[in-house]
């Protein structure tokens, strides 16, 4: 079962940052989750959402902001004043300061950073640390048409034969459904048509022992501990 942390071990400190990062590492997570954005001045950073509001002390969309005024902003009081000046983090810093250490999931959470982001990946040389996911199925096409050989995940809201064939006729390695949604049978169609099956959405522990009662190969989690300590 291949353990992933969901934007970092991000139930014990700010998502998307160095201190979740840190943690994840850890508590022997095999990977790390997180969400890849554009500034508006092209630059990749990692934030889950598409307004700055939840999870720093600014406001408006990411895509408003350049790399300078997104590094001005905290990005971890709003977790818990002990995280207080926490910063946001870039690809570039991923990449030199945790891929070294271990191996990380990228998703797409906007559709315009794809090819940004596959530049980057080319650049820089990570195509065997890094997998690819993302709910949108146009930029994970273009993604695996641009770059074929990168190990890319449809994250999927549901599951059921017809996305499994899909996912398998497009070339993808895996797809990537809620926990709840998982069974026994459907996890065999998608591993018998090459797949691996990755699950998000836990939630809670009874939905860590669903996952693995189905035979899924991964999941992703806020908890690392949760699979790593069992």
């Amino acid at each position: 079962m291949l353990v992933i942390a969901h934007r970092g071990a991000s139930a014990y400190a700010p998502e998307n940052t160095r201190a979740a990062f840190e943690r994840a590492i850890a508590m022997g997570a095999d990977m790390i989750e997180t969400d890849v954005q554009l500034t508006r001045d092209g630059e990749l950073v990692l934030i889950h959402d598409a307004m700055v509001d939840r999870t720093s002390d600014g406001q408006g969309p990411v895509a408003d902001h350049t790399l300078a005024e997104l590094r001005a902003l905290d990005v971890g009081a709003w977790f818990d004043p002990a995280f207080a000046g926490e910063r946001i983090v870039t690809l570039d810093e991923l990449i030199d300061e945790f891929l070294p250490r271990i191996p990380a999931c990228l998703e797409i959470k906007d559709p315009l950073a794809t090819d940004a982001l596959l530049d980057a990946i080319g650049r820089r040389g990570i195509g065997d640390r890094i997998q690819v996911t993302s709910f949108s199925w146009s930029a994970l096409s273009r993604a695996a048409t641009r770059r074929p050989d990168l190990v890319y995940g449809f994250l999927t809201p549901t599951l059921h034969a017809d996305i499994i064939r899909r996912c398998a006729a497009r070339g993808f390695a895996q797809v990537c459904a809620p926990a709840r949604a998982l069974t026994v049978g459907l996890v065999d169609a998608a591993h018998a048509a090459g797949l691996r099956v990755r699950a998000w959405g836990v939630r809670e522990r009874g939905d860590v022992e669903r996952v693995i009662a189905s035979g899924a190969d991964g999941a992703t989690v806020d908890w690392p501990d949760w699979l790593t300590q069992r």
